[in-house]
């Protein structure tokens, strides 16, 4: 009787180390990924050397062919950056498909901001953030790069930059409340371990 008594308090033990770890990985991923990018994040007059692109992430646009605030906030950072002689060029990264393309969008807010057009390029396929980075590592690899989205996203497209060996930077785009942050906070927690073991192995160089 003591024996399985014994023996069933051990099980129950080890359930809950199990438990403990299921519920701290997460959390230790999460913040391992912030504390280890946020020393790259800088505002645009924090930043002194001139970079080559700066990459802007696509996110949703509007019905009417306009981008998110979220969006527009984000393109005009990317142009503060242009004017402000920190960049060379723009790269937009985004869906692009019939019926919906965020490209389309970005590019034509460049276009009316004045930015040159051969100052514009243009990735139509970036569906995802590690998607949008991945291609501009096999197309821009040799190029540095101020990545440029709102700040709770930098520290995952800034981490994954680093994992490719990527000459970079982050600047965030404005910090305003906007809606749906707190459910849009919780679902860039789990992106970021995702990403966290996409990632985990060197064999990206």
């Amino acid at each position: 009787m003591i024996y399985f008594i014994c023996d069933t308090m051990k099980k129950i033990k080890i359930i809950v180390v199990i438990l403990i770890v299921i519920i701290l990985m997460p959390i230790l991923i999460n913040f391992y990924i912030i504390f280890s990018t946020i020393n790259n994040i800088y505002l645009t007059s924090e930043v002194e050397n001139k970079y080559d692109i700066a990459l802007v992430l696509g996110c949703s646009v509007l019905r009417d062919n306009k981008p998110s605030k979220m969006l527009e906030d984000r393109l005009l950072t990317s142009i503060n950056l242009y004017n402000a002689k920190k960049v060379d060029k723009i790269l937009i990264s985004g869906d692009h498909k019939e019926g919906y393309s965020e490209i389309d969008v970005m590019y034509s807010y460049l276009i009316d901001k004045g930015i040159k057009e051969d100052d514009i390029l243009i990735d139509k396929e970036g569906y995802s953030t590690s998607e949008s980075i991945i291609n501009y590592k096999n197309n821009f690899g040799d190029k540095s790069v101020v990545i440029v989205t709102q700040k709770y996203h930098l520290f995952r497209s800034i981490y994954i930059a680093n994992r490719l060996k990527i000459n970079n930077i982050g600047v965030p785009a404005k910090l305003v409340n906007y809606k749906g942050f707190f459910l849009r906070e919780i679902r860039e927690i789990l992106a970021r371990n995702k990403d966290f073991f996409l990632f985990l192995t060197n064999n990206w160089e």
